[in-house]
C-alpha cells in the first residue's frame, strides 16, 4: 500500500516536473521571439510591480497598525474621562 502510494507520487512529481520545464521552455522561446526593446519595457514593468506591491502593501500594514493605536487611545480616553466624572461626582 505504502509503494503504490509513493509511486503515484513520484509519478504525480514527474509529471508536474515535466509540465513546469514545458512552460519555462515556452516562456524563454517567447520571450527570444520579442525585440530587445519590448522585452526591456517588460522587464521595467516587472521590476515597477515587484517594487510597488510591497511598498503598498506595507503602507496598508502601516496605516492599520495607526488606526488600530488611535482607536485603542480613543477607547481609553472616554473610558478615563467617564471614570473622572464618577469620581468627581461622588466627590
Amino acid at each position: 500500500m505504502k509503494s503504490a502510494q509513493t509511486e503515484q507520487l513520484f509519478t504525480l512529481m514527474r509529471q508536474a516536473a515535466h509540465e513546469f520545464f514545458y512552460l519555462c521552455r515556452k516562456a524563454f522561446l517567447a520571450m527570444m521571439a520579442l525585440p530587445l526593446p519590448h522585452l526591456l519595457v517588460i522587464c521595467m514593468v516587472i521590476a515597477v510591480a515587484l517594487m510597488i506591491l510591497p511598498l503598498a502593501l506595507s503602507i496598508f500594514i502601516a496605516f492599520m497598525i495607526f488606526k488600530l493605536i488611535v482607536v485603542l487611545l480613543a477607547i481609553n480616553i472616554n473610558k478615563n474621562q467617564k471614570q473622572a466624572r464618577q469620581l468627581h461626582q461622588e466627590q
